[in-house]
């Protein structure tokens, strides 16, 4: 990625402060300029897998393969555990996939998102990431998925592998409207503006600045991927992987959220080079 700048001395300390490895791709998306480091290295993805899964349900839409309307239907058996509501709802419950969609992203749904899974396929996500130059970034099994793991990657890295290289690639389509049309690319960035979570790149943003985007997390896992844009329209497209986190702790004062949010901030000012009040 070209462009790319030596780590400010403020964002260093905060990389050598953390009890575990951090990797980042930041990119400011008006003068192009980037913040890495150890773009290129494979990091297991938590739930930001489930932006990859959004971005193949979209385009699958755009394509005119399925319909957000077509209904799906809960039972009591697709309920997993973990983040999410659907887990809580009554056996038989119909939602239109659009909404599935939603809760699989604002909520993180687990359930929601192996009823996706269950429509669009697995190996498909994993093509269409290819397909869009994400070669790093593979998706091994639905979620809380019952038996071994189903390759030597899926036992190293979990549900799913990605590296921040390949989701900084994915953000800046989404900011510049490569994914499907314009109306794709708007309703893509409305479920990712409606994330609930918001303890890691939007933490210490200005209220005012707007948020859409995913974020993940297992015990020794944080990560957060999105795009933030100022009430002027400047707009940063952050991709951060923590992991290897010494001890779980499932608070806000994670150290992975905290690194996360002190990254998006310190790189915001470095990368415009304006202080935030």
């Amino acid at each position: 990625m070209s462009g790319s700048e030596a780590l400010p001395e403020v964002v260093s300390g905060i990389v050598k402060e953390f009890s575990g490895r951090i990797s980042f791709a930041l990119k400011d998306l008006q003068s192009r300029r980037t913040l890495l480091l150890h773009p290129k290295r494979r990091c297991p993805t938590a739930s930001v897998i489930k932006l990859p899964v959004l971005i193949h349900v979209m385009l699958l839409a755009h394509e005119g393969a399925l319909s957000l309307d077509e209904p799906v239907k809960l039972r009591d058996g697709d309920k997993k555990p973990g983040s999410g509501i659907l887990q809580d709802m009554t056996d038989g419950l119909i939602l239109s996939l659009r909404d599935a969609c939603l809760l699989m992203i604002a909520l993180s749904d687990n359930t929601a998102t192996n009823l996706v899974l269950d429509r669009v396929g697995i190996e498909q996500v994993n093509l269409r990431m290819a397909a869009l130059g994400c070669r790093s970034t593979r998706l091994f099994r639905k979620v809380f998925s019952d038996g071994p793991p189903v390759c030597r990657e899926n036992a190293r890295y979990g549900l799913g592998v990605t590296t921040a290289r390949d989701m900084l690639r994915l953000l800046c389509l989404i900011h510049a409207g490569r994914i499907g049309d314009s109306d794709t690319t708007g309703e893509l960035r409305r479920f990712l503006g409606a994330q609930r979570y918001r303890d890691g790149i939007p933490r210490f943003l200005p209220p005012d600045w707007t948020y859409e985007g995913k974020g993940g997390a297992v015990d020794a896992v944080r990560n957060d991927v999105g795009i933030v844009t100022t009430p002027s329209g400047r707009a940063f497209a952050f991709a951060v992987f923590c992991d290897r986190i010494p001890a779980p702790l499932w608070t806000a004062d994670n150290p992975g959220l905290l690194a996360i949010a002190k990254i998006a901030r310190k790189a915001c000012e470095c990368l415009s080079g304006e202080r935030m009040a």
